[in-house]
């Protein structure tokens, strides 16, 4: 599943401006306002463990903006419909990409943020 949040092509270049998971990796979706859906996946970094608090770090997700408020749920089908019906020889899915205006379902008008979990040293 390919992201990209950056609508200028050279300003590409860096994780919060694209990103490629495996469909494997999908954890779930959920809303997070009117018209907005959160995408989770497995980290592409290992889960991180914060030792002073205790809290677990893994903040892999996208915000895909809906193009009208409340079809949280269409839009889930209609993913979860492309998703099940890939095989590997069609190659990756381009979920949403601000660069050349193209979503892989209708109900999906941008890409608000890619969060991933940076390296920690």
């Amino acid at each position: 599943m390919y992201f990209r949040t950056q609508a200028t092509l050279a300003d590409d270049d860096a994780r919060t401006d694209s990103a490629m998971y495996p469909l494997s990796s999908l954890q779930g979706m959920h809303p997070s306002a009117d018209d907005t859906l959160n995408i989770f996946f497995k980290p592409m970094i290992p889960v991180q463990h914060d030792d002073q608090n205790g809290s677990v770090i893994n903040a892999d997700y996208v915000v895909v903006t809906l193009s009208a408020v409340n079809t949280h749920k269409d839009v889930i089908d209609r993913l979860s419909r492309l998703f099940s019906n890939q095989t590997h020889a069609e190659g990756f899915i381009s979920v949403a990409d601000d660069q050349t205006s193209t979503y892989a379902v209708a109900g999906i008008a941008g890409l608000s943020t890619i969060s991933t979990a940076a390296a920690v040293s």
